[in-house]
C-alpha cells in the first residue's frame, strides 16, 4: 500500500514539474532568441548554427530553470491533492506529513544529484560551444585564449601572454609572462612581472617587480630586472574580459585546481572560492526547496492554488536575492568562501523543517 501510495504522489509531483519545466525552458528560449536574432541576421550566421547555439545553449537553461520549477511543481502538486482532500484522507488512515513526504524528498535527492552531474559534465561543453559560436561567428571576435592546465594564455599582435590571474574589477593582471616575436615567428623579447596594472588615464599597462629578457641579433640574452616599467602595446583590459567567462566553463575539479594553484602562488583567489563552493551548493537547491514546500502546504488547513503558485514565486524570489547577497558579501571577503554558498541553504533548509516539524504535531 505505502509504494501504491508513493508512486501516486511521484507521479503527480514529476508530471508537474517537467510541465513546468519544459514552459520555463521554452519562455526563455522565445525571450533570448528575439533578444538575439537581430545579431545573427547583422551577421549573416546560417540557420543550422543558429539552431546549434541555441541547443548548447538548452542545457545551461535548464539548470537555471530547474530549482525553481521543481519548488513550483511540489507546491502545486501538493495544492491540488489538499484541495481534493486526498491528503487529507491520507493523513486521516494513519500517514504522518514525514511519511507522505517521503518521496518528494526523495525524487528532490535524486534530482540534486542529477542537476550536480548535468552541471559538471553537461554544461561546461555546451556552454563553451554557445559562446564561442556568439562570439566569433556573431560578434566576429578572433579567438585568442583560454584555460591550458588552469592557466591563462592569450595570443596579441605578435605577442603570447601567460597569465596567473586576471582580476577585471580593479583591471590587474597577476603572474604575467610575455613572449615577443617577429613577423617570422622568431622570439625577440620576454617580459616577467608580478602583476600588471591599466593606468586608465595613460591607456597603457604599467608592470611591476620583473625581469625582462631581450635576445640580440647574435642570440645573445639581455637581462633587466625592473620595479615598475611601462608598456604601450595593443591589448586593453577589454581584450581578457572573455576570460572571466571561460573561467565559468571550467568544471568544478579544474576550478579547485585553478583555486589551489592561485593560493600556492600567493593571490587572492576569493572569488573563484566562492564559485567554488557554490557549485557544491547550488545543485541542492530542489532539496532545499522542496523541503520548504512540504512544511507550507502541510502547515496550512487550506490551500488556494493561485495563492500557492505566487507564494512560490515569492519564495524562489527571495532565495535568489538572499543567495545573491550572501555571494556578494563572500566575493567582497565580508565572509568565508564556504559560508556565503552554504548560508541561503542552511537558512531555507532549517525554515521548512520547522514548519514540517510543527505541521506534523
Amino acid at each position: 500500500m505505502g509504494k501504491l501510495i508513493d508512486r501516486y504522489l511521484a507521479k503527480h509531483l514529476l508530471f508537474a514539474f517537467f510541465l513546468l519545466l519544459t514552459a520555463f525552458v521554452c519562455i526563455y528560449l522565445i525571450f533570448d532568441f528575439f533578444e538575439k536574432i537581430d545579431n545573427f541576421s547583422e551577421a549573416h550566421v546560417k540557420g543550422t548554427l543558429i539552431l546549434t547555439y541555441f541547443l548548447c545553449a538548452l542545457p545551461g537553461i535548464i539548470s537555471q530553470m530547474l530549482p525553481a520549477a521543481f519548488f513550483l511543481a511540489g507546491l502545486i502538486s501538493l495544492s491540488i491533492l489538499k484541495k481534493h482532500n486526498e491528503l487529507i484522507a491520507l493523513q486521516a488512515s494513519g500517514l504522518s506529513p514525514y511519511r507522505l513526504g517521503l518521496p518528494y524528498l526523495v525524487l528532490g535527492i535524486l534530482i540534486s544529484v542529477g542537476l550536480f552531474s548535468f552541471n559538471e559534465f553537461i554544461v561546461p561543453k555546451t556552454q563553451a560551444i554557445s559562446s564561442e559560436i556568439w562570439n566569433v561567428k556573431v560578434e566576429k571576435k578572433e579567438t585568442r585564449g583560454g584555460y591550458i592546465q588552469e592557466r591563462i594564455w592569450l595570443r596579441g599582435k605578435n605577442s603570447i601572454y601567460q597569465i596567473d590571474m586576471v582580476d577585471l574589477k580593479h583591471n590587474v593582471l597577476r603572474g604575467v609572462t610575455i613572449y615577443f616575436f617577429s613577423p617570422d615567428f622568431r622570439l625577440e623579447r620576454r617580459i616577467d612581472a608580478q602583476k600588471a596594472v591599466w593606468d586608465e588615464k595613460r591607456s597603457t599597462w604599467i608592470f611591476y617587480q620583473g625581469v625582462e629578457e631581450t635576445v640580440g641579433s647574435q642570440g645573445k640574452i639581455k637581462t633587466t630586472y625592473f620595479h615598475q616599467k611601462v608598456l604601450h602595446f595593443k591589448e586593453t583590459p577589454k581584450d581578457f574580459c572573455f576570460l572571466q567567462m571561460n573561467y565559468q566553463e571550467l568544471n568544478i575539479w579544474k576550478l579547485k585546481r585553478y583555486v589551489d594553484q592561485l593560493k600556492r602562488q600567493g593571490y587572492d583567489a576569493t572569488p573563484y572560492q566562492v564559485d567554488l563552493w557554490q557549485r557544491t551548493a547550488m545543485p541542492l537547491t530542489p532539496f532545499i526547496l522542496i523541503l520548504l514546500g512540504l512544511g507550507l502546504i502541510f502547515k496550512e488547513k487550506e490551500v488556494k492554488i493561485t495563492h500557492t503558485i505566487a507564494l512560490g514565486i515569492f519564495i524562489a524570489f527571495l532565495f535568489w536575492v538572499i543567495q545573491a547577497l550572501f555571494l556578494a558579501l563572500g566575493k567582497g571577503g565580508h565572509l568565508h568562501p564556504a559560508l556565503a554558498a552554504w548560508i541561503p541553504n542552511v537558512l531555507f533548509g532549517l525554515w521548512g523543517m520547522l514548519l514540517l516539524k510543527y505541521s506534523g504535531e
